[in-house]
């Protein structure tokens, strides 16, 4: 399964300017724990980073610095990872789990922002294939049953 079918749409995003209390104010609205920071390259936008509910407590709340003056640019990841939508849902979870990274940004083969792909995303499906798989054989033995009778 392709990365694509995965994905969370539309992203909530930030861009670099935006301080840390408009950050924690949209999450708690959008019911988000993290916002793609994004920066706009011929009208589209593409990622360049992420900032995460944990990045806000870390880097502003517990040093106790002002919300007013911290700006996504300066907490946010860098070197930020993504995933394309072509990509096959095993090489998203690889990536995760060597970065050490719950969410993925995804984009398309022009490198625009299309959607984000969580951890618990990936899990699902595979517990989705689980469950499939799971009921074969109660499929079979209803067949034998009914082959046999």
């Amino acid at each position: 399964m392709h990365v694509g079918r995965l994905v969370t749409r539309p992203v909530e995003t930030c861009t670099v300017d935006e301080n840390a209390a408009t950050l924690a104010s949209r999450m708690q609205h959008r019911h988000v724990g993290n916002l793609v920071v994004i920066e706009y390259r011929n009208g589209e936008a593409v990622p360049i980073g992420i900032v995460t509910d944990r990045d806000l407590v870390t880097s502003v709340m517990a040093p106790k610095l002002d919300p007013e003056r911290v700006t996504a640019g300066q907490i946010m990841s860098h070197g930020l990872i993504v995933a394309a939508e072509s990509d096959d849902v095993t090489v998203a979870l690889d990536e995760m789990r060597r970065s050490g990274v719950r969410r993925l940004p995804v984009v398309d083969d022009g490198g625009r922002l299309t959607g984000i792909v969580a951890l618990d995303d990936v899990m699902e499906y595979f517990a989705s294939i689980l469950v499939d798989v799971s009921r074969i054989g109660r499929v079979q033995q209803i067949e034998e049953q009914r082959t046999h009778a």
